[in-house]
């Protein structure tokens, strides 16, 4: 088994390598959504943000030596940091992990999602995705809506779910409100 990522779809965000803390290389991680349960599930970690020669993203492989502070602003210890000098060169970095736990969850790449139609349980259309962005609490869908409205849905299972075989987001029923029917439709 190798330790190389498949892609990067299939790594989680923890969070972006903050403010250095002492002289041992620790930093502080601004955590992504569910990001430090992700620290804690995850059996394989990689830093993003650097760039190779052919103008890609660079995933370098590490381990997580230790966590410590708080869930809401914890501190890591990475084997590729002990100095504080080689911590300040990975602060803006991204923390991914894999493995574990994480393998089974489901997970969505962005530009997957763009311009998917959603629909409610019973089939109605509502719009397509727009955009995707993140909330402390989750992920947000920007639904386009055919009357122009942007309709906002969290990216949580208990509400949305994927239908691979028709290409479709579901929206569970009682989500939301079942669209008048359009004239002429």
């Amino acid at each position: 088994m190798t330790d190389e990522p498949t892609s990067r779809s299939a790594l989680w965000a923890c969070g972006v390598l903050g403010k250095v803390h002492g002289l041992r290389g620790e930093l502080y991680l601004n955590l992504a959504p569910d990001g430090f349960r992700r620290l804690r599930s995850g059996e394989r970690f990689f830093l993003a943000g650097a760039s190779t020669k052919g103008g890609g993203e660079a995933l370098l492989p590490c381990r997580v030596l230790g966590v410590r502070g708080t869930e809401g602003r914890p501190l890591v210890q990475l084997d590729c940091a002990s100095t504080r000098d080689e911590a300040l060169s990975l602060q803006g970095r991204e923390l991914l992990a894999s493995g574990g736990a994480l393998d089974a969850e489901p997970h969505y790449r962005v530009g997957d999602l763009l311009g998917l139609r959603v629909e409610t349980a019973a089939g109605a259309h509502l719009g397509e995705v727009a955009d995707v962005f993140e909330t402390p609490a989750n992920e947000v869908l920007e639904v386009q809506t055919p009357q122009g409205s942007p309709l906002l849905l969290p990216l949580v299972d208990e509400v949305i779910t994927l239908d691979a075989a028709a290409n479709v987001l579901r929206v569970v029923e009682g989500f939301v409100d079942e669209p008048a029917p359009q004239e002429g439709r």
